[in-house]
């Protein structure tokens, strides 16, 4: 029996690599079963991003809300009826609760509403949000995309706070909607609603619900994939509001 220099060679090797070898201890269970967890634990790791555009006329109750909502006093622009066209102020914050971490951009509206020529409002906002897509397709597009340093400026959501007039919904309202309606997720929101009577309020409801439909102003539907709120979540979407009209 003889053996060649190559497969001495190739025996040293192969104990050599089995000597090289480092055996890790698991300490739990692999397999694709804990995907959903690594990716929640990645998420938390990283944290989380939320844009949030708040539109309505001066002075109508939308930095209380915000403030409310997220129970921190954040720091807003003074402003003033006398604008000579809308303006859009916005300010990130870095909030954490727990381990959770949160960078929070409030984008808000100045002088909305208050010029005689009100053309250009809604330009002017919609050219906001096509900017921001832009900016993010722009990344997108490059040979060498780095989105872990991306700063994503796209709006998340739209709270559009509307007038509490009892009425129906301002012309300038309803067109400011339909020009944004498809490039953000709009929720109409009635401002300082508890200055109006209980039974005025629900009449202002059913109006704005019927103006919504007859533009075909399309606003955000509430996800109804969770079965913990699939009922309350669908009692606020289009169906049902709907079904309340008749």
């Amino acid at each position: 029996m003889t053996i060649d220099s190559t497969s001495l060679l190739s025996a040293k090797f192969c104990n050599n690599a089995e000597k090289n070898i480092r055996s890790l201890k698991l300490n739990g269970h692999v397999g694709f079963d804990t995907l959903p967890d690594q990716i929640v634990a990645k998420s938390v790791s990283d944290g989380f991003t939320f844009n949030i555009l708040c539109l309505g006329e001066t002075g109508i109750g939308k930095s209380t809300l915000i403030d409310t909502l997220f129970n921190t006093k954040f720091d807003w622009h003074s402003t003033s009826h006398f604008e000579p066209k809308v303006r859009l102020n916005k300010t990130s914050y870095d909030l954490q609760e727990s381990n959770v971490r949160l960078k929070l951009s409030l984008v808000e509206s100045c002088g909305f509403g208050d010029q005689i020529d009100k053309e250009e409002t809604h330009k002017i906002l919609s050219d906001y949000l096509d900017h921001q897509f832009e900016a993010y397709l722009q990344e997108e597009l490059k040979i060498k995309r780095n989105f872990a340093v991306l700063n994503d400026t796209r709006v998340h959501v739209c709270l559009y706070f509307l007038s509490p007039t009892g009425h129906t919904i301002k012309a300038l309202d309803l067109l400011t909607m339909k020009k944004i309606d498809q490039k953000v997720n709009i929720i109409p929101i009635i401002a300082k609603a508890d200055t109006i009577a209980k039974n005025e309020l629900s009449k202002f409801k059913q109006k704005i619900i019927q103006d919504l439909i007859a533009n075909q102003v399309k606003i955000y539907q509430f996800p109804i994939d969770d079965e913990n709120v699939v009922e309350l979540n669908a009692s606020m979407n289009w169906w049902a509001a709907l079904k309340w009209l008749k």
